[in-house]
């Protein structure tokens, strides 16, 4: 499944021009964006997280249209912002089960087993009844990722 970046152009109120006619078609497969501050990524990024409009262009996920089929493309994708808030008091396996509700896992038994196994993948798993806000840096992007994994998405956007 091809994601194809056909035109896309964004400008601020503020008058920057976050990006300007970007054409680009990423096949199956990981793929990196590199540049300095300022050139673009983050807002490539939300727009195809489908939580910022471009200006202008297209943007297809397969046969997805991402700028119209927003729900559709949401059930598949993973997204891991730069940065993210948690809430501090909670811990770890509840706001994992939480997140994994809204994802669409709503069979108690499944939502059980998929945030077990992504604990233990992140190496979370013994800082399950941990509360979030005691957690390292490190720790909060592992389990960032444990979110970004849930429902088995077919595109995961890291920033």
């Amino acid at each position: 499944m091809d994601l194809k970046i056909e035109s896309l152009s964004k400008t601020y109120p503020n008058g920057v021009q976050a990006l300007k006619n970007v054409s680009l078609t990423i096949p199956h497969g990981m793929f990196g964006l590199l540049g300095p501050n300022g050139a673009g990524k983050s807002t490539l990024m939300r727009i195809l997280a489908t939580l910022q409009e471009p200006d202008s262009g297209r943007v297809t996920l397969g046969d997805l249209d991402v700028l119209r089929q927003k729900d559709d493309v949401r059930r598949i994708l993973g997204y891991l912002p730069q940065e993210f808030g948690l809430y501090p008091k909670v811990v770890a396996i509840d706001l994992l089960d939480h997140f994994a509700r809204l994802k669409g896992i709503v069979e108690r038994g499944e939502r059980k087993s998929v945030v077990e196994a992504l604990l233990q993948q992140t190496n979370l798993w013994q800082h399950r009844f941990k509360a979030l806000g005691g957690f390292s840096g490190g720790m909060k992007q592992r389990f960032g990722i444990a979110q970004a994994l849930l429902g088995n998405p077919r595109l995961i956007i890291v920033d």
